[in-house]
């Protein structure tokens, strides 16, 4: 669940501060509650939905490059003809509903679909790395297109055209990738904004769940969905609400002596209802990356008396240096962690980036069972005792 720098000009409503939509206000629409997203807003007028985006781009493990983005996306049932696309509805974009042809360019959105029941109408994808064998599989076989990772490259327009997608669910790696999109919309291709990973909470990629379920016709099938990962979180925080707070730290290594540092957001969150104190927390903010690039001296200041660290992940650097490892109490007494768990490194696939970030409750899970392991007998899923860090 790692924030990416995020850009969609190609369906920019404007650049100013506020709600999503709040410059263009949409009259007589009725406001859908969504529990968490902060990117996103629904609305419902005269049968069909409206959904206003905003997000900032946020550079990786950097700050916000800019005003925050805006998008309008109008969800129109087959069984409707569709609005005019005037006033407030100007530069929408519209997608019939629905939709039986879909096409992403990352993995969460594949697991979105999977969870829904869905991934059979996926007719292209950005690449071969999924975690879901049966995805892959088509997409070596050529059933499904590959049009490329949006952390990569901008997607291949001829690819993309020729898969005939009802709708392109779309994140953005690159602000250079931007004129791509304008012409993929010019062609006729429904581009929806995907900004799962700008939510500053970690229950507000859930609610894209319930989001793409709209799309899909699968609306109560995602709010079920939805409903069972928060009661499962609302479970796990209660079983460690009275007990004592121990003192954790998330820092993988990146090499020539600096470290990849979890500060804010959705992941120092995760941290915190775990049971967890981050003694190098900052305040939440969603034009700031969740994490941050720090020095090995900052790190052992802050953290040399942390019970318990996340000391690696899937990007990290093997780190041997046994005389600084000593300085850390959760090295000595052996509380170290890796966020490594269900992989499949044949297909150079992680679930923790692809289904993790909508089922935070098996992340949650796995941190109440590291700070409190007689709270949980649950298996490890994602975060699980590292295997790797040198111990003498």
């Amino acid at each position: 669940m790692i924030r990416i720098a995020i850009f969609l000009a190609f369906v920019s409503l404007g650049a100013c501060e506020g709600q999503p939509g709040a410059d263009r206000d949409l009259v007589g629409a009725t406001v859908l509650e969504m529990a968490h997203a902060e990117t996103f807003r629904v609305y419902e007028r005269d049968g069909y939905r409206i959904v206003d985006f905003k997000a900032p781009v946020v550079s990786w493990g950097g700050d916000a490059k800019g005003a925050a983005q805006q998008a309008r996306v109008v969800l129109v049932p087959k069984t409707l003809d569709p609005p005019e696309l005037t006033g407030d509805l100007e530069h929408a974009v519209i997608v019939r509903t629905p939709v039986e042809r879909v096409a992403v360019n990352y993995g969460f959105l594949e697991a979105i679909l999977t969870t829904l029941n869905v991934e059979d109408r996926l007719v292209a994808v950005g690449g071969v790395k999924s975690y879901n064998d049966g995805i892959r599989a088509r997409a070596r076989s050529g059933d499904v297109a590959q049009v490329g990772y949006g952390w990569h490259a901008p997607p291949s327009i001829d690819t993309l055209i020729g898969a005939q997608p009802d709708v392109f669910f779309t994140v953005l790696g690159d602000l250079g990738h931007a004129e791509h999109y304008e012409r993929i919309k010019g062609l006729g291709v429904p581009i929806v904004p995907i900004f799962l990973e700008a939510e500053t909470t970690y229950m507000g990629p859930v609610d894209y769940v319930r989001l793409l379920g709209m799309f899909v016709g699968k609306e109560d099938e995602a709010n079920a969905y939805a409903d069972m990962v928060a009661e499962n979180v609302a479970v796990l925080k209660t079983r460690v609400a009275d007990r004592p707070k121990k003192q954790v730290l998330s820092a993988w290594f990146a090499g020539s002596g600096r470290w990849m540092v979890t500060i804010r957001n959705a992941e120092n969150q995760l941290l915190s209802d775990a049971g967890g104190v981050n003694p190098m927390a900052l305040q939440d903010d969603i034009r700031l990356d969740d994490f941050t690039r720090i020095g090995s001296e900052t790190l052992l200041a802050h953290g040399r008396d942390v019970d318990c660290w996340i000391i690696r992940d899937t990007h990290s650097q093997a780190f041997i240096d046994e005389d600084f490892l000593q300085h850390f109490k959760a090295w000595r007494d052996g509380c170290l962690f890796a966020s490594d768990g269900s992989t499949k490194p044949e297909a150079d696939a992680f679930d923790y980036y692809e289904t993790g970030p909508i089922r935070p409750d098996y992340v949650l899970r796995d941190l109440v069972r590291m700070l409190h392991p007689d709270a949980s007998s649950a298996p490890f899923k994602y975060i699980q005792p590292d295997s790797e860090t040198p111990r003498s």
